[in-house]
């Protein structure tokens, strides 16, 4: 832009040219890579058709993690038919992404508000819970077994 000038931002913006902000972002930076990495627990999830065509698909789970996106990543058809376009994209309002936790629930965070309402509503059975809305984390050799797209 015309007229901007790194001079004339360093005058506008004194604390943008601070010696003491830099230092700050560095040491910040510094400390933040020397921190070991603690090891997670990995959890083994296995994802189920529900019609029974496709063979079940195995994935761990190393830290704690959205389902929808667990099971994104391990290539599971999550969505069927028009709901592939249809879908909320993980915010918890169309229900589409509905699962079946057959064993391990246990291993998934608390139902969320979203998850409530659906479930009040009628729209989901009490073992059902919206892959996009539960985080699954547990301890070392947990284990989740879940069907996808269930039937009503």
């Amino acid at each position: 832009m015309p007229g901007f000038t790194a001079a004339r931002v360093a005058r506008a913006c004194p604390r943008s040219n601070c010696d003491a902000f830099r230092h700050r972002r560095t040491r910040a930076r510094a400390s933040s890579t020397a921190r070991a990495p603690t090891p997670r627990a990995a959890v083994k999830v296995t994802f189920i058709s529900e019609d029974g065509k496709s063979a079940p698909v195995t994935t761990t789970v190393e830290k704690p993690e959205v389902l929808r996106t667990v099971a994104l990543d391990a290539k599971c058809e999550l969505y069927a038919g028009v709901n592939k376009l249809l879908n909320c994209g993980g915010m918890g309002n169309c229900g589409t992404c509905g699962v079946d936790v057959l064993r391990g629930g246990e291993f998934l965070s608390e139902r969320t508000d979203p998850e409530a309402r659906k479930l009040s509503a009628g729209k989901l059975k009490e073992s059902w819970r919206l892959s996009c809305q539960c985080v699954v984390d547990g301890p070392d050799g947990a284990e989740l077994e879940v069907a996808l797209r269930p039937k009503k």
